[in-house]
């Protein structure tokens, strides 16, 4: 979870701000005064956004930060940073690339305007951060991951353990690195998002409206470093010995985060989605242990938290395919087991939905979620369902390639789906389409064949003329056979 500013418990709610909003205008009040009539105007819509979750809230909290800005030009990186963090709200319930650009824009410019280097500074550039990581989140771009990682750490070291900003930087930077490593598999990043995160939870105050949020966190790290214990980074094999340490505390975190939380809407459903993710991990690990009973059960208590995460989640919203993704797999671990139809269907229709949904606002959950159904739908034999998956991962996998300026970021979304080519092909073999089984297999390959030719025009000029000729006639051949190959 990325949580937000809050501010105290003792102000107005909005009927009250904008009560003292008119008086104020009425006697003409202007300048830092009427600055902080707005913030508490916008302060009391954020909250009760929280709380039931109306976008005209957050709308009406972004007007008065940003007249906060123009009343008060001295603080204008207070109030322009406030403008962004509520921007951020609104993107992450509609998934508006243009809210996000808005956002990381009045980022930007509160981050200039702050003395590089203060508390201010360091708070406005944490804004900044939750950008760049959304912005990570939509493409896939890993520069914008490691830019955040780069800002992040940077923040942080900015701030005094005692202040109240302190334990938020400190545990997004922690989750940052979890993202790292998820995608590159460096050590140190895992253990740097498990550390990071339980220092997050020992700072935060007992009372910090945000302290669920850093709960929610260290069961992240926990639950990844539980997976991480195995080769392949996945869930164990029969007979392998499982270690339950950190799926039981990371289960016992998202529990705490859910009791602890006092908002109805905000950070819920991250809550429910993640704790349904752990039961699922741990239902599979007793699975493999031997306790089947145990295993359903904890399959089922699972589906509950999940099944409410995603009715709590608009279906604009960013994480909707994740969250689906998961409710699938839950689904699908329920239907290995118990083989009703009615879960097969139920674990279908969430694949489905989650490759759909996250081909328009989060690719890479695109090809979590068509990995998960290919590998499921192969082992049912279910081979159209393998070819509808697999269309989905071609679209995803061509989106998030484009989408990198470095070639390392490249190759590593290739490897993440070059392997399903296997899976599709196969799929379409058994089909009759044995011709389309095998541009499959090789279209993978020729998205990195394809830009190494892109590159080479520079230096054809120290080639002869007839020498450049071919090579234009090879790459037009290269560019149908992918056009052609869909």
């Amino acid at each position: 979870m990325r949580p937000e500013d809050t501010h105290g418990v003792g102000d107005p709610d909005p009927e009250e701000a904008e009560a003292a909003l008119r008086r104020a205008d009425a006697l003409g009040v202007g300048g830092p005064e009427l600055a902080d009539r707005l913030d508490a105007a916008g302060s009391a819509y954020r909250r009760r956004f929280w709380d039931a979750g109306d976008l005209q809230d957050l709308h009406k909290a972004v007007g008065h930060y940003r007249r906060a800005a123009r009343a008060d030009p001295a603080r204008r990186a207070v109030w322009t940073n406030e403008t962004a963090v509520a921007l951020t709200d609104l993107y992450d319930l509609t998934g508006d690339l243009g809210d996000l650009a808005a956002a990381r824009e009045a980022a930007e410019e509160a981050t200039d305007a702050a003395e590089e280097g203060s508390p201010q500074w360091a708070r406005c550039a944490a804004t900044l951060v939750l950008c760049l990581w959304n912005r990570y989140d939509a493409t896939g771009a890993l520069g914008d991951l490691e830019a955040a990682i780069e800002v992040g750490t940077r923040a942080l070291g900015a701030l005094p353990r005692t202040d109240a900003a302190w334990a938020r930087v400190c545990s997004n930077v922690g989750m940052l690195h979890m993202d790292r490593y998820e995608r590159l598999r460096e050590d140190d990043d895992l253990q740097a998002s498990v550390r990071l995160s339980r220092e997050a939870v020992d700072a935060a105050l007992e009372d910090d409206p945000e302290l669920g949020g850093w709960w929610n966190n260290l069961g992240n790290a926990l639950l990844t470093r539980f997976g991480a214990q195995f080769p392949d980074r996945a869930l164990p094999r029969p007979g392998e010995h499982v270690d339950l340490t950190d799926v039981d505390a990371a289960v016992a975190a998202y529990e705490t985060a859910l009791r602890i939380s006092r908002w109805k809407f905000a950070g819920r459903p991250t809550f429910l989605v993640n704790l349904g993710n752990a039961r699922v991990d741990r239902a599979e690990a007793l699975r493999l242990a031997g306790r089947r009973e145990e295993a359903v059960a904890a399959l089922r208590e699972a589906v509950v938290p999940l099944t409410e995460a995603v009715s709590l989640t608009s279906r604009t919203a960013p994480y909707r395919a994740s969250r689906l993704n998961v409710l699938g797999e839950a689904r699908r671990a329920l239907a290995d087991e118990t083989g009703a139809a009615d879960e097969i269907d139920t674990a279908r229709a969430a694949f489905r939905e989650a490759c759909g949904t996250g081909l328009d606002i989060a690719p890479e959950m695109t090809v979590g979620a068509a990995d998960n159904w290919i590998r499921w739908a192969t082992r049912r034999a279910a081979w159209e369902e393998v070819g509808e998956a697999d269309g989905y991962l071609l679209r995803a996998a061509r989106a998030l390639h484009e989408a990198q300026a470095v070639r390392r970021h490249r190759e590593a979304w290739l490897v993440a789906s070059h392997g399903l080519a296997h899976e599709g092909a196969y799929a379409l073999a058994r089909l009759g389409r044995a011709e389309a089984a095998a541009v499959r297999l090789e279209r993978g390959r020729a998205v990195l064949l394809s830009e190494e030719l892109a590159l080479v025009p520079a230096l054809l000029d120290r080639l002869p003329r007839h020498f450049q000729d071919r090579y234009t006639a090879a790459v037009r051949r290269v560019q149908e056979a992918l056009r052609d190959g869909g």
